[in-house]
């Protein structure tokens, strides 16, 4: 609509705005309701791979060294990018966590699902694919640690086997956050009043 009308009340005294709350009130409770479940699902994975990493970051990989207490494969590659991908899968699956955890105590105004609302999920599926891709990787390179002098092909193995997690994933999610991604930033210009439009 034009913006002259946007404050305008029609002959029941009411807004265009607060025609449309009132005209959509069911949509905003499935919204709702669909964004607390997702929120749930998805806080319940990132606390699992929390978990999973900080029991992996406290028992290193190879065991510590009894005389010194540093870890025996300190110097090595694989160790070193074990803590990297360790560090970055606690820290992204945290952030996920607590993006999802605002999705609990939200209000659920209708402004908030203009752009707070779906700028927090994306926010905590991009960290939770952070932190599944981080988890994989360190997964992957503590096979190396283990099987460093042992059989080369098993860790070659479960670093490809590791790849499939991630691309399913992506398959499942992908179009999910593209949609929110489409909606929440380029289109909502569109529903914004232009400034060179007339009164």
């Amino acid at each position: 609509m034009l913006p002259g009308y946007i404050n305008k009340k029609n002959h029941e005294g009411i807004t265009p705005s607060e025609l449309f709350t009132m005209e959509h009130a069911g949509l905003r409770k499935d919204a709702e309701r669909w964004m607390k479940g997702t929120a749930k699902s998805c806080m319940l994975v990132s606390t699992v791979i929390a978990t999973g990493v900080f029991t992996a970051a406290v028992t290193l990989p190879g065991g510590n060294n009894d005389d010194t207490g540093n870890p025996n494969y300190l110097n090595t590659l694989a160790f070193l990018i074990f803590a990297i991908s360790d560090a970055t899968a606690l820290i992204s699956s945290s952030l996920s966590m607590l993006a999802f955890l605002s999705f609990l105590v939200s209000r659920y105004t209708v402004h908030d699902f203009y752009k707070s609302l779906p700028s927090m999920l994306i926010f905590g599926l991009v960290n939770l694919f952070f932190s599944t891709t981080s988890m994989m990787i360190a997964f992957s390179s503590t096979f190396f640690i283990t099987y460093y002098h042992g059989t080369k092909w098993v860790p070659s193995f479960i670093l490809v086997l590791s790849v499939f997690p991630i691309i399913i994933f992506l398959g499942l999610h992908s179009q999910l956050l593209f949609d929110i991604i489409y909606s929440t930033y380029p289109l909502r210009s569109v529903f914004q009043p232009s400034r060179h439009m007339l009164y």
